[in-house]
């Protein structure tokens, strides 16, 4: 009973102090044109090939969520 009631307190003051700190290495970045045009400028030659720290399904599942802009990537047989 004593280890049920010592975790549920120590939950407790874990969510509290979760609560009430804040992330200080949040990063915030705003749509500018000056950030989508170098945004622009790092995307490879070729869109349909996979980025560095992508792997081959995670690229062409985030793909397929654009299909505007990647459908040309996913051939039909």
């Amino acid at each position: 009973m004593t280890v049920l009631v010592t975790v549920a307190i120590g939950g407790l003051v874990w969510s509290g102090l979760s609560f009430f700190t804040t992330n200080k290495l949040a990063v915030t970045i705003k749509n500018t044109p000056e950030n989508f045009a170098a945004f622009k400028a790092a995307e490879l030659p070729d869109k349909c090939l996979t980025p560095p720290g992508y792997s081959d399904e995670e690229w062409r599942e985030h793909m397929s969520h654009h299909p505007d802009q990647y459908g040309g990537c996913f051939t039909t047989n």
